[in-house]
């Protein structure tokens, strides 16, 4: 099934069993610098787990490298120790590890500790927003022997390979980009020059590690950043990278502070891989094609098509540590699949929390979250085939009690079935791909179409009660919620509820933002129908972009508190604020509803006034509440109930995961 996807491949002078890449990724679980066994066991599972080559990072190659503690570090020799005991673990596990030399230049936060921020030119950078100072002579020199220094540290810990981090705006794409490098002298102005300083570091390191160790650079195939450069450049720098050492070519998109979406799903799974094929082109050494890849038939794919020579999974194998195991035994199904949700990853990086995983509740815990075999096998109903529910079912089902699942509609998925496609993320779905294979493989029975009452469940005399029948909408206690001209955020996802021309929504939380992007869209035409013309040239381009973006429905949303859209979480936010902007939505805040009439709402404002608007149609957004009537009525008969997910508190997919989880390892 997988030819080229396990076929080995050598990176210089190190050879690699298969070609699916683990890239770097910052986790949190390096207080001070220091590797922890949290870190050690996190990737030993997934070396365990099928990983080719586990690249960690970035490490920080001097104080000025990050400004923060929390990053993985390598600028002295007192965290070679910690090292060596990583790469020995993985090594133990059959795998192979790079360590990514960090050094961020412009992107640090090294001025809040009263260092300097470091770059080719002074400037405010639009990421980390410090001014930054223009590096010397003195400073370039003594930068480019820390990476060396660095390099040297990971070759003495028995890595079998370091990588270069030159890419997502970091401080040799600084040196590279034109927007950022400002300098007149043999550093800056023409490209030869701006890629000095990269070429430079790479050459050195190349000479310091010697022949035996591999030596990879990470690369931006595109700044997507106005004035900065294209995959043509990148093109040009990967090509000096391999005259300079480099034995393979790591590709990844953009830059952080770029507004083309990177690592949400917005983009296309495989999305930036022609940015690897682009680089491919004009290198001899091996290239690796990155982003968004979770699926391992499409890596098998870009392999065959010939894009790129390797794949890059990172988030891939938070959601599954068994991703290339699972894949090379036949079991597809059974991968647990990121689906770019960001809310425990890289949101959690922002709020400076561990790095965990929406779909995947052992990631980061995996010492601490075994699947243990009970000793008192148990007859276990669960009512409700959602997030909670499911995990549930699999995670009891694996520790040997006997599971069945009672869901009252024809499918699993509860609020996610329905959901998701309105909102344009149909790779929820791919949740309950996971739970369907495992309940195949565990003996899970599963009866859809049967509603649960309290007499079912005393012919059933089951051991235990699980309910996970998830939450209903909230409904304002004001008359006109019943009126024909008010509907349900959830019934407009639904499709069951039809609206006007004229929306107004009552609610600024992700769900009454998803529907506002859902109703603008209205009208607005497919993307096969953007491929026909853009193909054909039969419209011009700003013609198609308004044919995208702008549809039949006038859409306004009004917010009680002062701030949209929060909970949703900060590496996501910006993307859903940027295309209800597109789109045309209109996003009042301040604005609480006063009064609902055929034709007309009216909020008052901040200042207390009362505003109207017009309105054919007003969708409530207004939040969700617990639905566990059941649970109610059965323990008042008497039964032992475990309430889980929304059935016990609203909040997100994860959440319900991991109380599912947690309470099949306790049950």
């Amino acid at each position: 099934m997988f030819r080229k996807l396990f076929e080995p491949i050598s990176i210089g002078p190190v050879t690699l069993p298969n070609r699916i890449v683990m890239t770097a990724m910052h986790l949190n679980y390096t207080p001070e610098g220091q590797v922890t066994d949290r870190f050690i066991n996190f990737y030993k599972a997934r070396a365990l787990g099928g990983a080719g080559l586990i690249i960690i990072g970035g490490a920080a190659i001097d104080d000025e490298a990050c400004g923060m503690d929390n990053f993985l570090s390598i600028k002295d020799d007192s965290v070679i120790p910690g090292l060596t005991r990583f790469a020995k673990a993985i090594h133990d596990a059959g795998g192979k590890c790079a360590v990514q030399l960090y050094m961020a230049g412009a992107y640090s936060f090294s001025g809040m500790r009263g260092l300097p921020v470091l770059a080719p030119s002074e400037y405010v950078s639009a990421f980390s927003r410090q001014r930054t100072k223009a590096m010397t002579i003195e400073d370039i020199e003594r930068v480019k022997n820390d990476f060396v220094q660095a390099a040297l540290r990971g070759k003495e810990a028995g890595f079998d390979a370091v990588e270069v981090l030159a890419s997502a705006g970091y401080l040799i794409c600084q040196f590279l980009s034109p927007k950022t490098n400002k300098r007149d002298d043999e550093y800056g102005g023409p490209l030869e020059n701006r890629m000095r300083f990269g070429r430079e570091v790479i050459r050195l390191v190349r000479k310091e590690i010697g022949p035996d160790m591999a030596l990879i650079v990470r690369v931006a195939g595109n700044d997507f950043v106005p004035g900065s450069h294209t995959n043509e450049e990148a093109r040009v720098f990967a090509r000096a990278c391999q005259e300079e050492g480099a034995d393979c070519i790591n590709v990844t998109g953009g830059w952080h502070e770029s507004r083309v979406p990177q690592i949400t799903m917005d983009l296309p799974q495989a999305g930036f891989v022609y940015l690897a094929g682009g680089i491919k082109n004009n290198v001899d050494v091996p290239v690796v094609g990155c982003n968004r890849i979770n699926d391992p038939v499409l890596a098998e794919e870009i392999l065959e098509d010939g894009v790129a020579d390797l794949v890059g999974v990172a988030r891939g194998f938070i959601a599954d540590p068994e991703f290339g195991k699972k894949a090379r035994e036949g079991r597809t199904d059974e991968i647990r699949r990121c689906v770019a949700c960001n809310q425990r990853c890289f949101d959690h990086v922002f709020l400076l929390q561990p790095v965990g995983c929406m779909v995947n509740p052992r990631a980061g815990r995996e010492a601490e979250t075994e699947i243990v075999p009970t000793g008192q096998p148990k007859r276990i109903m669960v009512v409700g085939a959602g997030p909670a529910g499911c995990e549930f079912a699999a995670t009891a089902a694996q520790r040997g009690h006997k599971v069945t699942v009672f869901e009252k509609e024809h499918y699993l998925g509860g609020q996610v079935h329905w959901a998701c496609e309105a909102t344009h993320k149909p790779e929820l779905m791919n949740i309950f791909r996971y739970y369907r294979a495992m309940f195949s493989k565990l003996g899970v029975e599963v009866r859809t179409g049967v509603e649960v009452k309290p007499e079912l469940v005393a012919r059933e005399k089951p051991d235990l009660v699980v309910t996970a029948t998830g939450a209903a909408p909230f409904k304002p206690p004001i008359p006109e919620v019943e009126a024909p001209y008010v509907v349900q955020a959830w019934d407009v996802l639904k499709g069951t509820a039809k609206t006007g021309r004229k929306v107004v929504i009552v609610g600024g939380g992700s769900v009454g933002l998803e529907t506002a992007i859902f109703l603008a869209s209205k009208g607005t035409i497919s993307p096969r129908q953007v491929y026909f013309l853009t193909l054909h040239e039969a419209e011009k381009p700003e013609t198609v972009k308004d044919l995208i973006t702008k549809g039949i429905k006038k859409v306004t949303v009004i917010e009680m508190a002062s701030k949209m859209g929060q909970d949703v979480g900060p590496s996501t936010r910006w993307v859903l604020m940027k295309e209800l902007q597109l789109r045309g939505v209109d996003l009042i805040t301040g604005a609480k509803m006063h009064s609902i009439s055929p034709g007309k709402i009216t909020y008052t404002n901040a200042q207390g006034e009362e505003v109207a608007l017009d309105a054919d149609t007003v969708v409530l957004a207004m939040g969700a509440r617990p639905e566990n009537s059941l649970a109610q009525a059965l323990q008042k008969n008497g039964m032992e109930v475990r309430i889980i997910g929304d059935a016990a508190k609203v909040g997100l997919i994860g959440h319900a995961i991991e109380t599912g989880f947690n309470l099949a390892r306790e049950s």
